[in-house]
């Protein structure tokens, strides 16, 4: 390189001063461009202040000047040229402009003074580019754009943040209280924060976010206050979201979006989460909104605590204490109603109370849904309610029987007349109410009972919705559950089976249908492990039904050698003919009124004795069939002495002045035991607890006492045992030698294999 192309410091930077930072100054202060210079057809672009020619020179000369050889080499001097030129133009038009200004005014300003400094650093980096390519590469200082942003933080924007700071927090807070404001503006500041952080949030957090949140605090600490004097409950909810509202709409405006979870949290302390004892003791609270269903408010109310930290507990303890409260009430009034009742039917036939119990979870089950969005919790505590009263005592007639009664009369063919949709939804329900009940196993008893009837003599509205209530109690409480009840369904199955073999076997044989002494005989063989266990009576049965049961026998010992059949001949039925009054009726009975019947061909007079002796039934219930013929509703039989009581010398002969328009009669039987039987629901109940004792010490070894029980009441899932008696089974298995007391410590349990 020659002596003449080198370019001396002061004639360069006299070119540049000149020819590119006058003219930028000047674009900047007055808007003016020189003419020469083309602009863009986009209006929308940013302006040329320089043509390319302009541009490409000052460029070389800053390329010259930092690529001669030392001690020509001027990129040190340029460097800090470069600052102090930006720091001269600030020091005279910058600050002077901003000076006494406040408010929106000094917002404006800085604004439009900081859109100018970026220029100004836009078109500086452009003519030096050279400069920060090598020489602030090579030296690690800091770069031109980053230089110059920070020339405008420490001489401008550190004069005047205070003020612009606190210009903001007033602005926005008039924004809260309803004012319309300049988000432009608004935006434009802040992001001057966001920028001034040279890609961090510094000084975005430092000087805007940590006086912005505090701020907020204490605006919405002094709107909560008020809210809370003036307001509803509902009210201040609807408030309180509306402002959360408002504030994330607010960062989405013109605040950096990582300001919004801090906001958020800031808005539900001083919203929520700190008033919210004050709250929920307003008597417009959670109380009002469940007595008046106002399900829109609790949907609020679940909404908005649900954005607070165990907010929802307390609510969930005050919902959980009115389904309480209200269940409670209902039981109440059942138990004085039943004082009131004199007869088990009364008592077991009346609908209303479960039905009410069954209308009181729909509503509540419908808010859980609807209002807390299914929320654990609140289902949590809606089971816990209904559990506690659910599981009182309520007199002679548990839940578990007033249960399984009311489903035996929506599944009966005389009980209401509903749909094949409201059986389901009766159904579905019920299975519902019943999983809160602590003594499952005593409703599956009575149920079983009761399925038996409903089966045995044909009272069953549809089997369909039997399967179908049988698949709930399966899906609620496993297969052990419902075997016995499924084993019911398909005995009756194999029995139709059974009964078209034996009908064809009968066909079959060369005596026809005098082989079963001439009468139409039908059998159900079910399974004993199945059924209820029922009382058998001997009984001395006529020539024709001995007959017929000895050919059933022959029939069925062809087929298996291994089952013994016993006759339930309290469960069996009959059509007797009978003309009485000149009138024919078919009279539908069970097999020993039947036996008694026949006693009578023609006029006889036939005492207690006679009656007794011939038909081989003991005395009690001999009374009880003579009862229900000659006492009840139908009087088949005339008798002699107290028309209301079977004497002991009572006579009794055939009705010839009965009257009654319909030719089938059905007579109903005695009326039988209780629909279970206690002491084997309480020996099944020991066998349950010994078994689960048994299985869990054989997989423990060893345990304490507690432990023992407190393992036992988790296992047993279809009844809740009193820890008494888990004890005294306990000591049954030590006695019998499953377990014994560690000699060391009384309380501990260990396993003998």
């Amino acid at each position: 390189m020659s002596i003449a192309s080198i370019v001396p410091l002061e004639d360069g930077w006299e070119k540049i001063k000149n020819e590119g930072i006058k003219v930028l100054e000047e674009y900047l202060d007055s808007g003016h461009i020189r003419a020469a210079v083309p602009q863009n057809k986009d209006p929308k672009k940013p302006k040329n202040v320089f043509s390319k020619a302009n541009y490409a020179e000052l460029y070389t000369i800053v390329y010259n000047m930092c690529t001669q050889r030392t001690p020509n080499n001027w990129s040190e001097q340029l460097y800090r040229r470069y600052g102090e030129a930006m720091s001269e133009y600030v020091q005279r038009q910058v600050l002077p402009a901003l000076k006494e200004k406040s408010d929106t005014p000094l917002m404006k300003e800085l604004l439009h003074r900081w859109s100018n400094h970026k220029i100004y650093v836009k078109w500086m980096d452009r003519f030096f580019t050279y400069l920060d390519r090598y020489y602030v590469k090579l030296q690690s200082v800091e770069p031109l754009h980053n230089r110059g942003y920070l020339i405008f933080q420490s001489l401008v924007f550190d004069v005047c943040k205070r003020d612009t700071r606190n210009a903001l927090l007033r602005v926005i807070n008039q924004e809260r209280q309803g004012e319309h404001i300049d988000t432009d503006l608004v935006k434009g500041v802040i992001e001057m924060f966001i920028d001034l952080g040279l890609s961090s949030l510094n000084v975005y957090n430092t000087e805007f976010e940590e006086s912005f949140l505090p701020d907020t605090s204490e605006y919405f600490i002094r709107q909560a206050s008020g809210w809370l004097m003036e307001d509803s409950f509902p009210e201040y909810m609807r408030k309180a979201e509306a402002a959360l509202n408002a504030e994330e709409t607010r960062v989405t405006n013109y605040l950096h979006r990582s300001t919004q979870p801090k906001l958020k949290h800031v808005v539900i302390q001083a919203l929520l989460s700190k008033p919210q004892p004050q709250l929920l003791e307003k008597e417009t609270g959670v109380v009002y909104l469940l007595d008046n269903d106002k399900r829109e408010d609790l949907a609020r109310m679940h909404r908005m605590f649900s954005l607070v930290d165990n907010g929802l507990n307390p609510i969930a303890t005050i919902f959980r204490q009115y389904v309480t409260d209200r269940g409670n009430k209902i039981v109440d009034e059942r138990v004085e109603q039943q004082k009131q009742m004199s007869s088990k039917s009364e008592m077991l036939a009346d609908p209303s109370f479960i039905q009410t119990l069954l209308d009181l979870h729909d509503r509540f089950k419908g808010i859980v849904q609807e209002c807390f969005s299914q929320d654990s919790l609140f289902q949590k505590s809606l089971k816990e309610a209904f559990e506690v009263f659910i599981n009182r005592d309520i007199g002679k007639y548990s839940f578990a029987c007033l249960m399984s009664s009311f489903c035996d009369r929506i599944l009966k063919k005389s009980g209401e007349r509903l749909s094949d949709d409201q059986v389901e939804g009766l159904l579905l329900k019920m299975v519902e109410l019943f999983s809160f009940l602590s003594d499952k196993d005593l409703f599956a008893e009575i149920y079983r009972n009761q399925l038996s009837k409903r089966l045995l003599y044909e009272t069953s509205a549809s089997e369909d919705a039997e399967k179908s209530m049988i698949a709930k109690l399966k899906m609620k409480c496993g297969a052990q559950f419902t075997s016995k009840l499924e084993g019911m369904i398909n005995d009756l199955t194999l029995a139709t089976d059974l009964q078209k073999e034996f009908k064809d076997h009968c066909d079959k044989l060369d005596e026809g249908r005098s082989a079963l002494g001439g009468i139409d005989f039908g059998v159900t063989v079910l399974t004993t492990g199945f059924w209820p266990s029922y009382t058998v009576q001997d009984a001395n049965l006529n020539p024709q039904m001995q007959k017929a049961i000895q050919v059933f026998h022959n029939f069925y010992n062809g087929r298996t050698q291994h089952r013994r059949l016993q006759w339930i001949h309290s469960l069996g039925q009959a059509t007797i003919s009978a003309k009485l009054n000149n009138r024919r009726h078919d009279l539908i009975v069970n097999s020993y009124q039947a036996l008694i019947l026949l006693l009578f061909q023609g006029n006889e007079m036939h005492n207690l004795a006679f009656i007794q002796g011939a038909t081989g039934l003991d005395v009690a219930y001999t009374k009880k069939l003579l009862a229900t013929l000659a006492i009840s509703k139908y009087k088949i039989l005339n008798k002699s002495g107290d028309p209301k009581t079977i004497e002991d010398d009572a006579t009794f002969t055939p009705n010839d002045t009965f009257q009654c328009q319909h030719r089938k009669i059905k007579i109903p039987p005695p009326t039988q035991e209780e629909t279970h039987n206690k002491e084997r629901v309480e020996e099944d109940r020991s066998i349950a607890i010994e078994a689960a004792i048994v299985r869990i010490m054989k997989m423990r070894r060893q345990l304490s006492h507690q432990q023992l029980v407190t393992e036992v009441l988790t296992q047993l899932a279809f009844f809740k045992p009193n820890p008494k008696l888990i004890k005294q089974r306990i000591e049954h298995l030590i006695e019998r030698e499953y377990l014994e007391r560690d000699p060391n410590q009384a309380s501990n349990y260990r396993y003998l294999a």
